[in-house]
């Protein structure tokens, strides 16, 4: 009987993935809107400590990430545009240095016209462009319509948990979803940060190399870096081939470029984001893994993003339910079961009993 449960348990889970990857048009906008409200919840917090009236609160946040939005559609236009530029200037010197290594790696004969046709691995994506930005933008407006209609329930979610559920299992949800809200605002604003200095500082390097599109790059270094261990490596590679491009034959330009990133990522990823993050999140970095790779493979780059963030929801989720709060330890990283307050009260009295 238990191992049915077990099978019909993990038959429900692959089938609820499934619906989120086919579903993902929706979930993803909805639940990247769920978690900007989790950025922003400090400034609605804001205004209610400074009696600001909930309506006037809630126009002016939504105002805020409304002109975030627009700065950043008006901003990946620019960038589409400079990036066809770059791409029809660079293509063949792009293609000819993966034809040399590849044929100094002898994995292809020395470049024919087919070889060198077949090297045109960005061109398709190129063409495509348009079509890429029409979705992006219409993802960005189904977000920003989650947003604000999240943001006008905010206020009566209380209510509703009050009416539906006693007052000792609505204060217990109360408190999950305090615990949820507290700990996901934490995280994500302490890494919003994090992430904007580091694309910054990828920008300036890239500006004072003079390599082109340092923007763009350091764009996608913030975004990047909100994937766990493999953003911050992958975010490094387009611009050092960005730079081999430019500046070849000299590599002593990509070399700095190459030096100046890497000592970027290792000190704000080894130093300040452990510091600054890592106490608030408390997993596993098995989990960590698992879960970039499950949800990455279910909602593709967002999912890979969203992945800490919706482990840390399950773990808090799972602690504070005593049938779950194994699940919590075991996607813990062990050292919050050695400080935390409930866990050693509760050792000391059963001490006390024997």
């Amino acid at each position: 009987m238990k191992l049915l449960v077990v099978l019909v348990a993990l038959l429900c889970a692959f089938s609820f993935c499934i619906v989120l990857h086919l579903a993902s048009r929706v979930f993803v906008p909805l639940v990247i809107a769920w978690f900007t409200l989790q950025i922003f919840r400090p400034v609605i917090n804001f205004g209610n400590k400074i009696k600001l009236p909930p309506i006037a609160n809630i126009i002016l946040v939504f105002t805020v990430f409304f002109s975030i939005c627009c700065i950043v559609i008006i901003f990946c236009n620019a960038q589409v545009v400079e990036f066809k530029e770059v791409y029809s200037k660079y293509s063949s010197v792009f293609k000819d240095l993966m034809i040399k290594t590849l044929s100094s790696l002898q994995i292809i004969s020395d470049g024919t016209e087919f070889t060198r046709n077949r090297m045109d691995i960005i061109g398709p994506y190129i063409r495509n462009i348009p079509e890429l930005a029409i979705s992006i933008s219409s993802n960005i407006v189904l977000i920003l319509v989650f947003f604000m209609f999240m943001l006008l329930e905010s206020p009566f979610f209380n209510n509703k948990i009050d009416r539906i559920f006693s007052s000792q299992n609505a204060a217990k949800i109360k408190n999950i979803m305090s615990s949820v809200y507290y700990d996901i605002s934490k995280y994500l604003g302490t890494l919003t940060l994090i992430s904007l200095a580091t694309g910054v500082s990828a920008w300036a390097v890239l500006s004072l190399v003079g390599v082109e599109l340092a923007a763009t790059w350091g764009v996608l270094t913030f975004l990047l870096n909100y994937i766990p261990t493999v953003g911050s490596i992958i975010a490094t590679i387009p611009p050092v081939l960005m730079a081999i491009m430019q500046f070849s034959p000299a590599y002593f330009k990509p070399l700095v470029v190459l030096l100046s990133l890497g000592a970027i990522q290792v000190f704000l990823g080894n130093f300040i984001t452990p510091k600054m993050v890592g106490d608030r999140i408390g997993l596993s970095p098995v989990i960590i893994l698992v879960s970039l790779l499950l949800w990455g493979i279910i909602w593709g780059i967002p999912g890979a993003i969203l992945s800490v963030p919706i482990a840390v929801i399950i773990k808090i989720i799972c602690k504070n339910f005593e049938l779950l709060k194994p699940i919590a330890i075991m996607m813990g990283d062990g050292k919050s079961i050695l400080t935390d307050p409930s866990e050693a009260e509760r050792k000391a009295q059963e001490g006390n009993k024997k």
